[in-house]
């Protein structure tokens, strides 16, 4: 089962990656480097500090409930691309001088 939970999760996680990097640079055409670059470095910034907290939080909390932690806030950021779909045009119109506004 941890096999073919990790082949939906690469999956998952391939399409979210080529889907929201695309949306930034067609966004922010004229700052795509920068737009990139700081994206990268977010998930860099992420991915370096988990390990971190993450020996202690599978110590303190064990397998079972640490992994179940980490399940449950993936679950709560699915609606965040629903959200984006629905209110990015105006997010882009109303709050961002540098995006385009006619995609």
């Amino acid at each position: 089962m941890p096999i073919i939970g990790s082949g939906f999760f690469s999956v998952g996680t391939l399409l979210l990656f080529n889907a929201a990097l695309n949306y930034l640079a067609d966004v922010y055409i004229d700052n795509v480097a920068s737009v990139l670059a700081g994206n990268d470095l977010m998930r860099s910034a992420f991915g370096a500090g988990f390990p971190l907290f993450a020996g202690a939080m599978f110590k303190n909390l064990g397998v079972g409930w640490a992994s179940s932690l980490l399940g449950f806030l993936s679950i709560l950021f699915i609606p965040i691309p629903f959200a984006l779909y629905f209110y990015g045009e105006t997010l882009r119109k109303n709050h961002s001088k540098i995006a385009r506004k006619d995609i």
